[in-house]
């Protein structure tokens, strides 16, 4: 038996034999298309996480990262639905070309123009982000154009846990080591060569889509934010209960991945005492993470369903989440674990803390990488293709809201009390605001409102997930 996988609204069997990684990436638009997605997030996590570092070296305070930090999650709020819109618009290799390019602009010209003070850094952040609301939903979205129904669930792990390896890349070793060895300016630059490669790659992909002149597609988008309306968002969590649940219970994990980076630098600098351009050495076994996350996506998924692979992911990031604020007493035991202890036959001595730090990294980055691919699945298998980039949009504004929030509230807390508190109430905090969003969707449309427990249950429910046994349902009416 097979089952059946909609794409553009039509629900098309396939063989219930999911093809590997390597046969995806024998077509060459797949190929493309996910190192496009790599150059991005590289370039992104080079910039955002250099810029921390470079802070925390200059003993800059924990709010002031996390507004260099929060200025990336400003735009997404604002824009990020409307910038779903104009990839609906755009052909997607015109969206990504177009961003590439812009990007690469910004982190060229701003610091020989101003220069790399916070408020410059701020000024990146924010217009980066800004071009990623168009750049994002197009990347995803042109996982549906290139990919046919029996590799989509391959191609949309491929793409996630690729975009994802190669953030974790640029943040645990390519920014800390261009900031030791060079500062801010060489690391922003790298990034807009990396940019660069991005434009170039995706100039390579097909123009399969017929769409009108991007002058009418600028035009015919709603520019007013919209995003900041709790009414529409209750409304539209109503209407699209399904999704909506996927992307809240996404914007979870991101908000935990992403407070986590933010708070990081004066982590190790505070609590693991060490230099933050070393997270090199202290976080690279959490590659292994991401490496799990890549290879067992699509089987988890293909098994038991994106839903459930989501809630798996959730769980492996708060309990890490919490492990690492609780590293003082936990060192000893994961220490022994640690694969860096093989650096002691090259006389490098590291401490418990940073051994177990290490180790604890692992199941959050595959929580990170695994959420992502889950996430994207569901919604190129349930959404129509002329409706994703809305979709994927909405999800940006959902996850960037809830970071926000996450990111300076966490950082305030962090200011006070240090970051170690920080790290343990972190999780049950962020998951306890999005079961009383839940809640709150049916306060605002004057239905009863569920219990906690209810609504918790609301998001675990499994009957939309995709097994082989399975017909996936048809969804036209998704337009957010």
């Amino acid at each position: 038996m097979g089952e059946a996988i909609a794409v553009g609204g039509t629900a098309a069997p396939v063989p219930s034999e999911k093809p590997s990684y390597r046969e995806v990436l024998k077509d060459r638009d797949i190929a493309i298309l996910s190192l496009s997605r790599a150059a991005g997030k590289l370039a992104g996590a080079v910039v955002s996480y250099g810029s921390m570092v470079y802070l925390a070296r200059q003993d800059a305070s924990q709010f002031a990262i996390s507004l260099v930090s929060a200025a990336g999650y400003v735009a997404p709020l604002f824009f990020g639905l409307q910038g779903g819109t104009l990839a609906d618009s755009l052909s997607k290799r015109l969206a990504l070309i177009g961003g590439f390019v812009a990007q690469a602009a910004t982190v060229f010209l701003i610091p020989i123009l101003f220069g790399t003070d916070v408020w410059e850094l701020v000024v990146i952040m924010f217009l980066a982000s800004l071009l990623n609301q168009v750049i994002t939903p197009s990347l995803k979205s042109a996982v549906a154009l290139v990919a046919s129904p029996a590799q989509l669930a391959t191609t949309s792990a491929l793409v996630g846990v690729i975009g994802s390896i190669a953030s974790a890349i640029g943040s645990a070793f390519v920014a800390p080591t261009l900031i030791k060895w060079g500062g801010i300016k060489l690391a922003l630059g790298v990034a807009g060569l990396v940019y660069l490669l991005g434009a170039l790659r995706a100039y390579r992909l097909p123009e399969k889509e017929r769409l009108g002149p991007a002058r009418e597609a600028f035009r015919s988008v709603d520019w007013k934010p919209k995003a900041l309306s709790l009414k529409s968002t209750a409304a539209w969590i109503l209407a699209h209960r399904p999704v909506a649940t996927m992307i809240l219970a996404g914007a979870v994990v991101v908000a935990l991945f992403e407070a986590s980076n933010t708070l990081m630098p004066v982590y190790v600098r505070d609590v693991l005492e060490a230099d933050p351009a070393n997270s090199i050495y202290i976080f690279a076994p959490a590659a292994i993470g991401f490496l799990i996350g890549t290879f067992a996506a699509p089987s988890l998924m293909h098994k038991y369903g994106e839903r459930r692979l989501l809630f798996v992911a959730l769980g492996a990031s708060s309990v890490s989440m919490i492990l690492l604020g609780l590293i003082d007493r936990v060192d000893a035991f994961f220490a022994v674990f640690s694969p860096l202890r093989l650096l002691e036959l090259f006389g490098i001595e590291l401490s418990d803390k940073v051994l177990a730090a290490g180790v604890i990294s692992i199941p959050f980055n595959f929580g990170s990488c695994a959420a992502g691919a889950a996430l994207q699945t569901f919604i190129n298998r349930t959404v129509p293709l002329v409706q994703q980039g809305a979709t994927f949009g909405l999800e940006e504004v959902q996850e960037n809201a809830l970071t926000l929030a996450a990111v300076l509230s966490l950082g305030a807390i962090s200011t006070a009390t240090g970051p170690r508190f920080v790290f343990v109430i972190a999780p049950p905090v962020v998951i306890a605001f999005v079961v009383w969003l839940l809640r709150f969707s049916y306060r605002v449309e004057r239905l009863d409102e569920p219990t906690r427990r209810e609504a918790w249950q609301m998001l675990l429910d499994t009957s939309d997930d995709a097994t082989p046994t399975e017909t996936t349902p048809e969804d036209g009416g998704l337009q957010p």
